[in-house]
């Protein structure tokens, strides 16, 4: 088949959406979205959707925190935990139901890949990664990946010409990267900044106090919560900015958060001239009022621009994801996607963790 031809299909399970993105060459054969409670109601629609792809050479299936890149038909129990992260059954069933749907398309005849997260990456150092599991889930390389063609196609340069830092605010979490030379330097994960639902890294002191901290915990406490509007959307929250005092309370936290993510990861670059410009992603990136005070706020790291999207529907990750995917099978996104080292990506999301916990016992009760 010529390289131009393949058919490749990419899935970002999202905290609000599961979107879809698929390319037949150059010609788009999905782009659509379905809400994450539809897909945790009837898991079967991500299925449905998939088979709407004939002769399909290669799909990049929903991740979560990835693992080094491997078949989706070679996946055990275990490597499904270590995408999801979540051990209680009852947090299992909990939040888009990614467990189930791996083992759906498991069953099917489709080749289909997990890819990594960034910490799974070579391109970040080991030091960076240490006590660290969320740097970045999957579907942030993924979003990277978009940012990478962006600059390719605005500035004519080549996957290693690329520089940036992304800002990807998405419904329930913000995440922040580092892209240096095309490859992935450093990233803050959703958990460890504070998002539109979720409260960001938890003091210490605090998740003393807490004690018991469930993975529900960590989707609370961020914008809406602040604001006591739970119930709205942020652009709704964003409205309501300039006459309610605790809205422009959590917004100023939010955007204060995002400024020291983004002002601390760029010393993970060589030089401080290496940052050509901040690329705003996800949902949130749209919205007059947070572009705006993010691009004041950063104006001393640099300039800030919305990343280019290659869809009408689905979300850059999704996108990303089918770039991917055309990439491993060696076509045009080849260079990109050789270049981040995806391919050589390894090691766990528990490797070098030197905090004490039971890892052995964690381990043998997967088994």
């Amino acid at each position: 088949m010529n390289p131009q031809e393949f058919s490749v299909l990419g899935v970002d399970p999202g905290s609000k959406s599961w979107d879809f993105f698929a390319l037949k060459g150059n010609e788009i054969t999905l782009d659509t979205s379905v809400p994450s409670k539809e897909i945790v109601q009837e898991p079967q629609k991500v299925i449905n959707l998939i088979r709407t792809i004939k002769n399909l050479d290669l799909m990049v299936a929903p991740s979560g925190f990835g693992l080094p890149l491997k078949d989706v038909k070679d996946l055990n129990e275990k490597d499904i935990f270590f995408t999801l992260l979540k051990f209680e059954r009852e947090d299992q069933k909990k939040l888009l139901g990614l467990g189930e749907i791996l083992r759906l398309i498991k069953a099917e005849p489709i080749k289909a890949v997990i890819v990594p997260g960034v910490k799974h990456l070579p391109t970040v150092p080991n030091y960076r990664k240490i006590n660290k599991i969320d740097m970045g889930t999957a579907d942030k390389l993924c979003t990277a990946v978009v940012g990478i063609r962006d600059q390719i196609e605005t500035y004519q340069c080549k996957p290693e010409e690329t520089n940036f830092i992304m800002v990807e605010i998405g419904y329930g979490f913000t995440a922040v990267l580092a892209i240096e030379n095309g490859q992935i330097i450093d990233g803050i994960g959703g958990s460890n900044i504070m998002g539109f639902r979720a409260c960001g890294s938890l003091d210490g002191e605090l998740a003393y106090l807490i004690k018991n901290i469930h993975k529900e915990n960590i989707y609370k406490g961020g914008v809406a919560s602040i604001a006591g509007f739970s119930d709205l959307s942020l652009k709704e929250i964003t409205l309501l900015a300039e006459n309610d005092v605790q809205v422009k309370t959590a917004l100023n936290a939010y955007i204060s958060s995002v400024k020291k993510a983004v002002f601390g990861i760029s010393s993970s670059f060589s030089g401080k001239k290496k940052v050509k410009e901040v690329l705003l992603a996800g949902r949130g990136a749209e919205l007059r009022y947070l572009k705006d005070r993010i691009e004041r706020g950063l104006r001393d790291i640099a300039p800030v621009r919305i990343m280019k999207t290659y869809s009408q529907i689905a979300k850059r990750a999704a996108q990303g994801a089918t770039f991917i995917a055309n990439g491993l099978l060696g076509g045009r996104f080849k260079h990109i996607i050789d270049n981040l080292k995806i391919k050589q990506a390894s090691g766990s999301i528990l490797d070098n963790i030197f905090i004490p916990f039971d890892k052995n016992k964690l381990m043998s009760d997967l088994d």
